[in-house]
């Protein structure tokens, strides 16, 4: 083993690292990867362990130039029918436009061909709308780190996201950082298990009678508040499932109960960050500043860099944007600093994935709230719109 299972993040930098290509990522019963060190092959080198970012992060951070407390914006992109298909503000989308107008790079994740989610270099702009949105699993990145190096070494400017370990891996792989590498991460509550997924599109495309044709976690058909996951299928019928009835997005937001067992005491939830610039949704911008708000989104920007600072500068004529402040981006994103808790219904799970269904496994353990619990999700969802609405009437 290079590190202990719990502790590792399947970034894929000691798969890339190997000189004689002896260590794979396997899936393990949970659906999560894990390095495979073929024996035979090893040369006991030792640069897996030395590169390792669960084992060596706290060194290899202090490598990096980053502000001591970012610059807090709250921010959305201008143009209206990007901000209704991203996830928060469609600022994601605004930064990779910079390189990819340009024929630079951008490293992102998308969905394979099976629905699972792989990270790709590109610099085709028509790739951008597959790269947008957040994909709630964990996704593969595969060799991209030394694609991503062989483009830095040609000269080539390239912007990476990725979860906040997959970009410290990036960078423990590359050694160093360079001029011309931008990275984004955001605020992670934990990467759910790939096999739960597939179990749960498979659920789908069996009750739909139809393979999926597109999937679009918090789609904002009800707005973004009260965003719902959106499956479109082949057979032309569309599944919308809100937040409180997809039992997906229940089990992984109510129970935690599929999220990858590192994630429940992830080292990467600290100042300064990982990355160049990190992104969130910024959850009770609405009682903070109501006019950034209009329920279809907006985005939590840390610039946590000078590249950071100066990638945001080249988006200004094309966003909305108000400076804001750390204390106000943690009051709605608890994950800045704190992991989810792991709570008892998760071992229930993976003890019994091979043998229920996946409807029976969310029946069993992660039910979507009924009766006075739905009531109060409801109510609360109600409350916050009502705050918006008092404040804009107050501020008139």
């Amino acid at each position: 083993m290079i590190v202990e299972k719990i502790k590792c993040t399947g970034c894929g930098a000691c798969v890339n690292i190997c000189p004689k290509d002896c260590i794979k990522l396997e899936q393990d019963k949970e659906g999560f990867l894990y390095p495979k060190i073929d024996e035979e092959k090893c040369i006991n080198c030792g640069l897996c362990r030395k590169i390792c970012p669960s084992i060596n992060y706290k060194e290899q951070a202090k490598t990096k130039e980053r502000f001591k407390e970012p610059v807090v914006m709250a921010a959305f992109t201008n143009q209206n029918l990007i901000r209704l298909d991203s996830t928060s503000g469609g600022i994601f989308t605004e930064l990779a436009k910079v390189f990819l107008n340009e024929n630079e790079y951008v490293c992102g994740a998308i969905y394979d061909e099976n629905w699972l989610v792989k990270h790709i270099v590109t610099n085709k702009l028509e790739d951008l709308e597959k790269l947008r949105s957040s994909k709630y699993l964990q996704s593969r990145t595969e060799f991209t780190f030394q694609e991503i190096k062989e483009k830095l070494n040609e000269g080539k400017k390239v912007f990476v996201c990725g979860t906040p370990c997959q970009i410290s891996g990036l960078y423990a792989y590359l050694g160093n950082d360079y001029d011309n590498l931008i990275t984004c991460d955001f605020i992670c509550r934990g990467v759910n298990s790939p096999k739960i997924f597939l179990g749960y599109i498979e659920n789908l495309q069996k009750k739909w009678n139809s393979k999926i044709k597109n999937i679009k976690f918090k789609n904002k058909t009800k707005g973004w508040h009260n965003f719902s996951t959106k499956i479109d299928f082949e057979n032309g019928k569309t599944y919308i499932g809100s937040r409180y009835t997809d039992s997906y997005m229940v089990g992984y937001l109510n129970y935690n109960c599929f999220i990858r067992p590192c994630c429940y005491e992830c080292q990467y939830k600290e100042l300064p960050r990982v990355a160049d610039i990190t992104l969130a949704d910024f959850w009770g911008i609405e009682l903070i500043s109501p006019e950034m708000d209009n329920d279809t989104g907006t985005s939590l920007v840390l610039l946590n860099s000078k590249k950071g600072y100066e990638l945001f500068n080249k988006i200004k004529s094309f966003i909305t944007y108000k400076e804001s402040s750390i204390k106000d981006a943690m009051k709605g994103n608890a994950c800045l600093f704190n992991s989810v808790e792991k709570k008892e219904n998760r071992d229930k799970v993976f003890e019994n994935i091979d043998k229920y269904s996946y409807e029976k496994l969310s029946k069993c353990f992660f039910p979507k709230p009924t009766g006075i619990k739905f009531i109060k999700l409801k109510l609360r969802l109600y409350i916050i719109e009502l705050k918006k609405r008092v404040k804009v009437v107050l501020k008139k």
